[in-house]
């Protein structure tokens, strides 16, 4: 089944659902809520390419992030 022919069927379907009063009506609230989800999500996609682009030296200048008693521990205190 070509991409075409599937669009075609799921438009019927989208169709009939309106013409049936099954279909769910975004308000404004909602398509603002479903667009920063969508938004937040490429952004964190965003994010995790670059860090992978970056390489595992990208983080080699900041502190350590273990927590104080490990810090304690890996001192010899």
């Amino acid at each position: 089944m070509g991409p075409e022919f599937q669009r075609e069927i799921a438009a019927q379907g989208g169709r009939a659902a309106h013409r049936l009063g099954k279909a769910h009506r975004f308000n404004s609230q909602e398509a603002r809520a479903a667009a920063a989800k969508r938004h937040a999500g490429s952004k964190e996609q965003r994010d995790a390419e670059a860090a992978r682009k970056a390489g595992p030296d990208a983080n080699a200048g900041a502190p350590d992030a273990a927590a104080p008693e490990e810090a304690d521990e890996q001192e010899g205190r």
